[in-house]
């Protein structure tokens, strides 16, 4: 008996060891997300699982440094490697404005591509920073990190063969007098040559006996 509890011990242990391990999902208190891993984050919104964050306070923007004006924008728009929406890392606040709630600081958060974002730009025109729209919250960074793009698939046009010009090749005279038994092509001409001349002999000596004959009548 002790050795059987012993084996469904190990076969058990056996059990949950072979259980791949998942990285946790952190909630705030308003339900917003962040996963452990960048990985995991990019695979949610990549399947459409992902919940996107959702500010719940209002701010209104700041220029800051050398920003001359702020617009507004999606997401979305901002880049390529933004279309898809994107995941970055929950940042504390700063400099009078607010990150995301301590819960999910250090995870990496999913934000959605039609969210609206403050576009900070300097005098020549060139976006310095975004945050996020209605709160004005902070990114980890001047723009949030992005997402891979993925391309289609570029199809090469296969051409099409090109047809090769059939040479006729003149078969040589010795060819042909092989194929005929070593005959030279020559020799059936002037066969059917003579053999009209005996017929034309032929008539000749019967149309002369002939008249003899008669006139000897």
């Amino acid at each position: 008996m002790n050795t059987l509890i012993s084996s469904l011990s190990l076969l058990t242990l056996g059990a949950v060891i072979s259980i791949p391990a998942q990285a946790a999902i952190h909630y705030d208190s308003h339900g917003n997300v962040g996963y452990d891993t960048l990985a995991e984050c990019q695979t949610a919104i990549q399947s459409g699982t992902a919940r996107f964050y959702k500010p719940v306070t209002s701010d209104k923007p700041i220029l800051r440094g050398s920003e001359v004006s702020v617009g507004t924008a999606r997401l979305g728009n901002l880049a390529p490697e933004y279309s898809r929406g994107t995941c970055d890392i929950g940042t504390s606040g700063r400099n009078g404005r607010d990150g995301v709630a301590r819960a999910i600081q250090g995870k990496y958060v999913p934000y959605s591509p039609d969210m609206v974002i403050n576009q900070y730009s300097d005098v020549s025109g060139n976006i310095t920073r975004v945050t996020m729209g209605q709160c004005d919250n902070w990114f980890s960074g001047p723009l949030p990190q992005g997402m891979p793009v993925v391309t289609d698939p570029v199809l090469v046009p296969v051409p099409a063969p090109i047809a090769q010009p059939v040479v006729l090749v003149p078969t040589p005279l010795a060819a042909v007098s092989a194929a005929a038994g070593s005959i030279p092509v020559w020799v059936p001409v002037l066969a059917g040559v003579a053999a009209v001349i005996l017929l034309a002999s032929g008539g000749d000596s019967d149309s002369s006996s002939t008249t003899g004959t008669t006139g000897t009548n």
